[in-house]
């Protein structure tokens, strides 16, 4: 049984879906196809699950008519705005089932409109980093019905869903890809959405804070400038952070220039294909040559290991 069958990643947002299959031959990843298609109306939180499978097997349909996927496993992204984030304090000594349920009492104050048991919860431990100590996770719950539809959408095409994820952290798969990183290097990751962005900061593997906010115009740089400040609480020695990288949507020279003048050190933006292996007309293609860094979230997710 290989380690890695062929995968396809798709991240869906609020104006577009965005498709990314790999293989894995002789020992390497190539890119099979990347590709988006660009809904008639934007796809607004809460919709029915029909109108919200339709738009999918729409977008999916216009994709797999140029070139049909060659895999049956498939793994989704999805934008900020569908996951209830927040960070709270917690007791090492509960169960992984009592972990679960204080984090959903939890949710039930912070969000007490919300069925807390119609979410399901992932969370990050703060405390794995040598920058904080605090017993406290960062908890992404995101509802079981948009799950659900997204299976259903699968099912009706003979798909295996595999992963359902967080747009950013998917794309964080690419931090040190290849990387030789010394102890207590800090990267900042920043991850630009068409409405919700987002901040993260992560020693080695292990991010310690993770903050998402509106991407309105120039407000968004007065949120890197609390998420700066928050950097200052945790006394974290700026000597050990190293670079900012980007990406995600609609990210231009000038935007790169400003996040770099904010942060004060080196800017990387994400290419998710410059250690795949692309044949044929897939190396011309716009996506791969100058929109690649809006498909990291896609190709995050699609070269999980199954």
């Amino acid at each position: 049984m290989p380690v890695f069958e062929n995968h396809t990643g798709i991240n869906f947002s609020e104006n577009k879906l965005q498709l990314v299959e790999l293989s894995y031959k002789n020992n390497l990843f190539y890119l099979e196809n990347v590709d988006q298609a660009i809904f008639k109306e934007n796809v607004t939180l809460g919709i029915q699950e029909a109108k919200f499978v339709g738009v999918i097997h729409e977008a999916f349909n216009k994709i797999i008519s140029k070139k049909p996927l060659n895999s049956k496993f498939v793994s989704f992204t999805l934008p900020n705005n569908y996951f209830n984030i927040f960070e709270i304090p917690y007791d090492q000594s509960l169960t992984k089932k009592d972990l679960l349920q204080h984090f959903k009492w939890e949710m039930s104050i912070l969000y007490p409109d919300c069925d807390k048991d119609c979410f399901l919860v992932q969370h990050i431990e703060v405390n794995k980093s040598s920058v904080r100590h605090e017993n406290k996770a960062i908890v992404l719950a995101l509802k079981k019905d948009v799950v659900s539809a997204i299976n259903l959408f699968c099912k009706t095409n003979n798909l295996e869903l595999k992963y359902v994820d967080n747009a950013h952290l998917a794309s964080n798969a690419f931090l040190y890809m290849g990387q030789n990183r010394s102890h207590g290097e800090v990267i900042y990751s920043i991850y630009i959405d068409q409405n919700f962005s987002s901040f993260a900061a992560i020693e080695g593997s292990n991010p310690f804070y993770f903050k998402a906010f509106k991407s309105s115009g120039a407000g968004i740089f007065d949120e890197f400038d609390l998420v700066i400040n928050r950097m200052r609480d945790f006394k974290l020695n700026e000597n050990n952070v190293k670079e900012v990288i980007i990406c995600g949507q609609s990210i231009t020279k000038e935007f790169e220039e400003n996040i770099k003048e904010k942060f004060g050190v080196p800017l990387k933006r994400i290419n998710p294909f410059e250690r795949l292996q692309i044949e044929g007309e897939l190396k011309k293609s716009p996506h791969v040559t100058a929109q690649n860094h809006s498909f990291t979230a896609a190709t995050g997710i699609a070269i999980r290991i199954i």
